[in-house]
């Protein structure tokens, strides 16, 4: 078949006529022309959120409204990309200037991986050890990890709707990544996404990297377990790069969004061009680059219009967020000419995740969550807690030697369950604020590192105490009761009464983890953690849920930190109907 004859320069021109460049600066490509519904959306669609900022409503101000949408977005958005990890110096602001040029480049980025390009890693054959250091170079497995949840992974075709265009803008950084990985970025200077007139180009200019945080000292002890059993190396020896901290990805771009075509055509493209001729061999004539050039466009990846146009909007919110001195360097680069760059912005694009349960409960409550850091004795700021249950913060040694009379009777309560039970007030539940497993309520391992360092408790070690001695809600979900299931622990069928089984327990913040049940006490010794449980506590509890939870099952309760426990109330019951949170 004789090679295509590439259109000519007029050609070009001729179709382009009717195209029209999105200013990036005003129309629908750019963050700043979200409106109060759609940034509603948005935010209901980064997960776990059910409920806005009572501002909202308290407020008939259309233009107020916008604003508060508009803050708790950006609000999100800072934190589902882990800026306060790439940029440690930089917490969140309305105006926060980020230092790109200071993060590390991805090593070989630009090095193709030919064996990646029918995009099925179930094609691939690694071995472990030996191929470790080849799979910690693909730029897309440790983003996989961080962008999506196992249950997004397993179902990546995004569903219709607000939610929908959040999953597919994630899916869309997925394969931008996995794409630049595979082919290598000296061979795919740009990306394009499109649906019929509205296009998004993006120019790649660098790929940075950052590492996600250091895991605990118990989960890392863990960790150099799992590599001993899986690769045979020493307990004392490094992380083999497949279990290492994984690196997020930073993809720096020159970007131009468009609906319609430029009258003059794109003369982002032109430049384009030019950058794909500076790859090609010296000797390729002008229409066979034209002609690799047009493939490249046509290779493009067909995505729905709501969809470009969200990933539009979030590289105009990102764009607003670097150094202006990096932009401009960056717009200096490549001899790109005066025309393209009014087309153009530099940017860039990060794995998204789900927002921290704090900054979900600030969006959903209007309210910065802070942790209660007041002295147990005299009430002044403290941040040194009790060492033995972490309840209750100091502000000095005297201050918590005078309180220690009192203190004493409470910091090992989950002993009193065991030894004395009978003295435990009636109406109460008490549990003691501890895990014997990893709990993380969304999958990754990223996911769950972050939860080990910087939200819930590490295994058999209570909590921080972020209430103080005021109480506070949280959900109850009752499972099993009624029903038999394999126990592996035991090895057989164990049939639970219908007021026995489990319940999952934990507050907004997920910094209390808890799940409790007659049959927890022996998992837990399967992982040397002894949970004491408090029987007679637990089946009024389970009784309390079957009566008065929703359909039997789930309930919120009022709780209050006692020692190493968790005092629940079994007779003052929240208002469940005010209640909307998961």
């Amino acid at each position: 078949m004789p090679p295509r004859k590439p259109a000519t320069a007029e050609e070009i021109a001729h179709l382009a006529a009717k195209m029209r460049v999105a200013d990036p600066t005003r129309d629908n490509g750019a963050f700043s022309s979200l409106t109060t519904h759609d940034a509603m959306d948005w935010i209901l669609g980064l997960g776990h959120i059910h409920e806005l900022d009572p501002r909202m409503t308290s407020t008939r101000n259309p233009k107020e409204q916008r604003e508060i949408a508009t803050e708790n977005l950006r609000l999100g958005l800072w934190d589902v990309q882990r800026f306060d990890y790439l940029f440690p110096n930089n917490p969140y602001s309305k105006t926060p200037n980020l230092k790109i040029s200071r993060l590390q480049s991805w090593p070989n980025w630009k090095k193709p991986h030919p064996e990646l390009r029918t995009g099925s890693i179930g094609l691939m054959k690694l071995d472990g050890f030996k191929d470790a250091a080849r799979l910690n170079s693909y730029v897309w497995t440790h983003f996989q990890l961080t962008a999506f949840t196992q249950a997004q992974m397993v179902a990546m075709d995004p569903a219709k709707g607000d939610y929908g265009n959040w999953t597919g803008v994630k899916k869309m950084m997925g394969h931008a990544s996995l794409d630049l990985t595979r082919e290598g970025g000296s061979q795919v200077p740009f990306l394009v996404y499109f649906n019929k007139d509205v296009l998004l180009t993006m120019e790649v200019l660098d790929m940075k990297r950052v590492s996600w945080p250091e895991p605990g000292p118990k989960f890392l002890q863990t960790l150099k377990e799992s590599q001993e059993v899986k690769f045979g190396t020493a307990p004392n020896d490094p992380l083999v790069p497949m279990l290492q901290t994984p690196k997020v990805p930073l993809v720096a771009v020159r970007y131009s969004y468009m609906e319609g075509r430029p009258k003059d055509g794109s003369q982002f493209f032109a430049h384009l061009e030019s950058r794909m001729r500076e790859t090609l061999p010296s000797g390729m004539s002008d229409d066979d680059v034209r002609v690799e050039f047009e493939n490249h466009l046509r290779a493009g990846e067909e995505m729905p219009e709501e969809t470009i146009r969200m990933f539009a909007q979030l590289l105009s919110y990102n764009a607003d967020l670097v150094d202006k001195e990096w932009a401009d360097e960056e717009q200096s680069h490549w001899n790109i000419s005066n025309e393209a760059k009014k087309e153009t912005r530099v940017s860039f694009f990060v794995p998204c995740l789900r927002p921290r349960f704090d900054v979900v409960e600030e969006i959903e409550t209007g309210t910065p969550v802070t942790s209660y850091e007041k002295c147990g004795n005299c009430k002044k700021d403290a941040k040194n807690m009790c060492g033995s249950c972490r309840a209750v913060s100091y502000c000095c040694t005297d201050c918590a030697k005078e309180q220690w009379p009192v203190h004493k009777l409470d910091c090992k309560m989950s002993k009193k369950i065991t030894s004395d039970p009978s003295s435990l007030p009636k109406d109460t539940l008490y549990i003691p604020a501890r895990a014997y497993i990893h709990w993380v309520a969304d999958f990754g391992f990223a996911n769950e590192q972050e939860l080990v360092k910087f939200g819930g408790p590490p295994v058999d070690e209570p909590p921080r105490n972020q209430y103080g001695p005021e109480r506070f809600i949280c959900r109850a979900q009752l499972s099993q009761a009624g029903k038999g299931q394999w126990d592996p622990h035991q090895q057989r069928m164990v049939w639970y009464h219908q007021n026995e089984g489990i319940v999952f327990l934990y507050d907004r913040r997920r910094s209390v983890l808890m799940r409790v049940g007659p049959q927890e006490p022996a998992k837990a010794l399967v992982h040397n953690v002894v949970l004491p449980f408090h029987a007679a506590g637990y089946r009024q509890f389970a009784e309390v849920i079957q009566k008065r939870g929703i359909q039997g099952q789930l309930l919120f309760v009022w709780v209050r930190r006692v020692g190493d426990c968790i005092e629940v109330d079994l007779k003052d019951m929240p208002d469940q109907r005010g209640i909307r949170w998961e």
